[in-house]
C-alpha cells in the first residue's frame, strides 16, 4: 500500500495532509525517515507519524453566528461569516451549515480529519440545538421527532428531544441533512421561529457573545480526534 494511503486509512490525516506530513519528514519507517508519498509499505513495516509536529499548523475555532449571516463568501447570499472573523485566518472552512436564519455554535478548521469525524457520512457525532416554534407544541408532536420521520422518502434516525416550555423545546441530532429541523417541525405542522445551535459533540457554544469566535481547547479537540 502507498505511504499516503496507509497514513490515510489511520485516520489520522486525508490523503493531501498525509503527503505533507510525509514531505515535511515527519514520518519514519522502520525507524528511518521516508519522505515519498508513493513508497509501498507492508504489514511487516513500523510506520511512526509525529502527529504533534503535524499539528502545530492546524486551527480550530468555535464561532457564535448571528442570524442574517450565511455560512459562504458570497455576498449576494448575505453577510458572509468570515467577515466576523476579519480574515485573521487562512484556509479554514466551517464543519457543516446554519442556514441565514439560524443562530449559534460554528467550527472552522483547516483538519479535514477532525471535520470528516464531525460531518463524515458514518459519523454519529451529537449536535444539539434550542428550537422555539411558532405554536403550543404537543407531546405527540414531541414525539414524531423523536422517534424519526420520513424526508423526502427516507426514514430519519431517531433523536433526542427535550421539551423546555410550552412551543419551544432542546433537540439533538446525529445527521445533518439540509434545514433539516425546519423540515421536520413542518412535516408535523409547526413553522420554527427561533434555531440555535449549542452543543457539537463536547464543544459547547456556552457564554460565547454573538458574531465573536475563540480557539478551541485541546480537550475539545480530542473530543472530537478521539471519538
Amino acid at each position: 500500500m502507498r505511504l499516503n494511503k496507509y497514513i490515510a486509512s489511520l485516520n489520522i490525516a486525508s490523503r493531501r495532509e498525509a503527503d505533507k506530513l510525509i514531505q515535511n519528514g515527519n514520518v519514519k519507517i522502520n525507524g528511518i525517515v521516508n519522505t515519498n508519498p508513493a513508497y509501498q509499505v507492508s504489514n511487516d513495516d513500523k510506520v511512526e507519524c509525529d502527529i504533534n509536529e503535524y499539528k502545530k499548523d492546524k486551527i480550530y475555532i468555535k464561532l457564535n453566528k448571528p442570524r442574517g449571516y450565511v455560512v459562504s463568501s458570497n455576498k449576494k447570499e448575505g453577510k458572509p461569516i468570515y467577515s466576523l472573523i476579519k480574515n485573521d485566518f487562512n484556509n479554514i472552512y466551517p464543519v457543516g451549515r446554519l442556514d441565514k436564519d439560524s443562530s449559534g455554535l460554528i467550527i472552522l478548521t483547516n483538519d479535514g480529519v477532525f471535520s470528516r469525524k464531525i460531518i463524515g457520512e458514518n459519523t454519529n457525532c451529537k449536535k444539539e440545538y434550542f428550537v422555539k416554534v411558532n405554536d403550543n407544541i404537543p407531546d405527540g408532536a414531541l414525539k414524531k421527532l423523536e422517534y424519526g420521520i420520513s424526508l423526502d422518502g427516507q426514514k430519519l434516525k431517531p433523536a433526542e428531544v427535550k421539551r423546555i416550555n410550552k412551543n419551544s423545546f432542546h433537540i439533538i441530532l446525529t445527521e445533518g441533512k439540509n434545514r433539516q429541523i425546519r423540515r421536520m417541525c413542518q412535516k408535523i405542522g409547526f413553522e420554527v421561529i427561533i434555531l440555535k445551535r449549542l452543543r457539537i459533540a463536547d464543544i459547547l457554544l456556552d457564554d460565547l457573545k454573538e458574531g465573536t469566535f475563540k480557539h478551541l481547547t485541546k480537550n475539545e479537540i480530542n473530543s472530537v480526534l478521539d471519538n
